[in-house]
């Protein structure tokens, strides 16, 4: 007659049975996300471009991502994709002024003109960010848009903004 397995030994492989499915399962939505973000990066041009904020460094300098993303946005502008910009992105704790104003005074400073940048100052999240740029597009009358947001946040930026009826395409900044 045979032993029985104790129940540590029981509880131990169904565990390893669930580890390894979850890091299968993860490492599929990680492929589907990197496969998405090259389908979803093909920027039209459009009225305006929307850049999403991401973090400002206390000597206001921008984080890389952010970085990454005014240079594709500036790319873009200067290739005539679209003749203005909304920055998004209000002030976080350990910031020295909101991500907006900051992404408006470096595209000023590398040759965009004031008028052509609206700034919206006061979003705090991706919904707040395109909310935020759709109203101020429907005070201007614009009506298409490039979000311009990193490679990996593409899929959930354009889902927003068909969510919201913004005609919109993405431009994704490559993410390390």
């Amino acid at each position: 007659m045979r032993a029985k397995r104790p129940f540590f030994k029981k509880w131990r492989f169904c565990l390893c049975l669930i580890v390894t499915g979850c890091t299968l399962f993860g490492a599929f939505l990680l492929t589907s996300v990197i496969i998405n973000a090259k389908r979803l990066n093909a920027p039209e041009p459009a009225d305006v471009m929307t850049i999403l904020g991401a973090q400002v460094y206390a000597d206001g300098v921008p984080s890389p991502w952010l970085a990454s993303r005014l240079e594709l946005a500036l790319t873009l502008y200067a290739k005539g994709y679209a003749g203005k910009i909304i920055t998004t992105g209000a002030q976080g704790s350990d910031e020295p002024m909101p991500e907006a104003e900051m992404m408006k005074a470096y595209l000023v400073a590398n040759g965009v003109p004031r008028e052509a940048v609206y700034c919206d100052p006061a979003s705090y999240d991706t919904i707040q960010n395109i909310t935020n740029a759709k109203a101020i597009m429907d005070a201007r009358g614009l009506r298409t848009a490039i979000v311009v947001t990193s490679d990996y946040h593409l899929w959930r930026a354009l889902s927003i903004c068909k969510g919201l009826g913004l005609p919109a395409t993405g431009a994704g900044a490559r993410s390390t």
